[in-house]
């Protein structure tokens, strides 16, 4: 495992001390934003955590920002996730704000563009679920839905590539619908972003993740 001593570190708007510590950088939207600073927290004293105060938005929006926020830093993991806002179903014409083709696209040079300038090990993160009447009249007077069946479908794309790139994944969305516990408890009253259980849950499976692929690195390093 590459490990970069470092004085001090720029995380979330704050100077916190860090020493020979593996990098672990977080990309998304306000999902992201949300359980971020358990992660790490969580992460503490085993990765140094960044995470750009950005919204990553769609995936257009997080290949404009993979420079700044994954490349520059020069991680050792990088967990990724791109796919709510993409979902934005437009009720005029019924497009999505990114077509599936085109995110099946970015999804692809976002991994390998992470693969081609770093030494990271790439994750993606699954889109969590929408409860379709919550997210309604949360938007409603809007020109746009967020459908459940639309983060389905676009996770499937998601989970196609990432099996096909050989890129691990933490699928939220599976865990999160799975019942248990309840996805009302999950989701806040605007059906798409998290309750504090919600942040905590995700929190664990990105910390569980980004650990199992850190000690995979160092079982790598450590091969004679």
């Amino acid at each position: 495992m590459k490990m970069i001593p470092i004085l001090a570190v720029l995380l979330f708007g704050q100077i916190a001390v860090s020493a020979e510590l593996p990098k672990v950088v977080l990309v998304g939207d306000s999902i992201r934003l949300s359980y971020a600073t358990i992660v790490a927290k969580q992460l503490s004293g085993q990765a140094e955590v960044i995470s750009a105060k950005a919204n990553g938005g769609d995936s257009r929006r997080v290949l404009q920002g993979l420079q700044e926020w994954a490349i520059r830093p020069q991680p050792d993991v990088v967990c990724f996730n791109c796919g709510i806002h993409d979902t934005k179903k437009f009720t005029a014409n019924g497009s999505f704000q990114v077509g599936s083709q085109d995110y099946e696209k970015n999804l692809r040079q976002i991994v390998n563009r992470i693969r081609e300038s770093t030494q990271a090990t790439v994750i993606f993160i699954t889109t969590t679920p929408v409860l379709d009447a919550a997210a309604a009249a949360a938007r409603r007077g809007r020109d746009y839905q967020l459908l459940h069946s639309s983060v389905q479908q676009y996770n499937g794309i998601a989970i196609r590539v990432m099996r096909e790139l050989d890129v691990p994944m933490i699928d939220l969305y599976d865990r999160f619908n799975s019942g248990h516990p309840a996805l009302d408890t999950l989701l806040g009253n605007d059906g798409l972003h998290l309750t504090a259980a919600g942040q905590q849950l995700a929190a664990e499976m990105i910390s569980a993740g980004v650990r199992k692929e850190l000690r995979k690195r160092t079982a790598a390093t450590d091969e004679p």
